[in-house]
């Protein structure tokens, strides 16, 4: 049976993760499981060749080149990017061919959940519900027709904010729906960097690459010190346009203070203020 609905799954060293999201998905009717291996360097290709209906696809690191070519070879209608660590609900399936089902609707994702338990990321998994960009990231698994992620021409070669900008460019050709379920997610980064600081960083850093800040630029701010090299600016083999014109033109990709700029920050801060919860 031909899959009509294919999930892509990046890894780069999750051999601690991705076994419990494929004893979940495997065999599935109609849905088709790919891995995007950036290269890892622990058991992640050992234990996915553990499940023989999965593909595994080798390529560059970098998020949004790992998802472009785990898209690549999908045979299905409906894409589905999930991350590695994410616990996937009951009735996600359903879900996500129900809403893909309205003409109007073009991507959507699912709320957000996390591993550990801490009033703050209680706060944060609350604020998953907003639809808007500041609140909506990959790790709440973004799904799409393949016609519609053809037609944008797929993720950009980013180091960071892959999801974002694919997101921007998603909800100006239609509707974004976020369901009503949960995915959960693991809380690793946050209890290595501190959860109040990483949260604060993270809406910083889209605040900014909203203003028009190069995600190149971005990326010192939001990996560890120790992981950062100085010659390292994308973590692709092959560069984008994006990226020479960050080496031209520096931090921004344009003037941080032009009309769009502010008119972006602006938006941000506005939807902040003024966010009420949706009644139930």
């Amino acid at each position: 049976m031909k899959p009509t609905l294919s999930v892509v799954i990046p890894t780069l060293n999750e051999a601690n993760k991705i076994g419990s999201v494929l004893d979940f998905l495997d065999g599935i009717s109609a849905v088709e499981v790919i891995v995007a291996d950036g290269g890892s360097s622990d058991d992640t290709i050992a234990t996915i060749t553990k499940y023989p209906s999965v593909t595994v696809v080798h390529s560059a690191p970098g998020r949004g080149v790992q998802l472009n070519q785990g898209a690549s070879v999908a045979k299905g209608e409906i894409l589905w990017f999930l991350h590695a660590d994410s616990a996937v609900p009951e009735g996600w399936e359903k879900s996500i061919r129900e809403a893909l089902s309205s003409a109007n609707v073009v991507a959507g994702c699912f709320r957000l959940s996390f591993d550990y338990d801490h009033w703050l990321l209680s706060v944060f998994s609350f604020c998953s519900r907003w639809n808007h960009p500041l609140v909506t990231y990959g790790d709440q698994g973004y799904f799409l027709k393949r016609a519609v992620f053809e037609r944008i021409g797929g993720f950009r070669d980013f180091p960071i904010l892959e999801d974002l900008e694919i997101q921007c460019r998603l909800r100006r050709l239609g509707m974004w729906m976020k369901l009503d379920l949960f995915l959960t997610t693991s809380a690793r980064r946050f209890k290595v960097q501190g959860i109040l600081r990483q949260q604060l960083k993270n809406i910083g850093i889209v605040t900014l690459f909203l203003a028009g800040a190069s995600p190149f630029w971005l990326r010192r701010f939001y990996l560890p010190q120790f992981q950062l090299k100085p010659e390292d600016q994308s973590l692709s083999l092959k560069p984008t346009a994006l990226n020479e014109s960050v080496r031209s033109k520096g931090r921004f990709t344009r003037f941080p203070f032009s009309w769009s700029s502010w008119k972006a920050s602006f938006s941000v801060m506005v939807t902040i203020l003024s966010f009420k919860p949706r009644a139930r």
